[in-house]
């Protein structure tokens, strides 16, 4: 569903210039513990004319790997250069892809680990 409303959207990068905290949200009214935040984020791009461009994105925190302000981020942009949407595909900001990363990493080190254990070699 993602892409059917961004068909034609290009991929850039951006820079994070600021970034404001709008509101606090819960997945179900009915069961505690699950709130997330929602910031928006304003970035600088190249406009469609050439000069830098500020737009801002709305995003729960959920979604994105913690982007500082002046990272360069990866965003979506329409063709007119005034929509734009983080890239959550990209693996520079997609929380999801950075903790099975981190996670994956975590497993192979401690597979060496036991390995050499078991081995004797520690």
């Amino acid at each position: 569903m993602f892409n059917l409303f961004r068909i034609g959207w290009e991929k850039i990068d951006a820079k994070l210039i600021d970034q404001r905290f709008l509101r606090r949200d819960s997945y179900n009214v009915h069961q505690p513990g699950s709130h997330y935040q929602v910031w928006e984020y304003m970035v600088e791009l190249p406009g469609a004319d050439g000069r830098p461009t500020r737009l801002m994105i709305k995003e729960k925190t959920f979604k994105l790997k913690d982007p500082q302000i002046g990272d360069t981020v990866p965003v979506l942009v329409n063709r007119k250069r005034t929509k734009a949407a983080f890239d959550l595909k990209d693996p520079r900001i997609d929380a999801h892809t950075a903790l099975k990363a981190k996670e994956k990493a975590r497993m192979a080190r401690d597979e060496v680990r036991f390995e050499d254990k078991r081995r004797g070699l520690d």
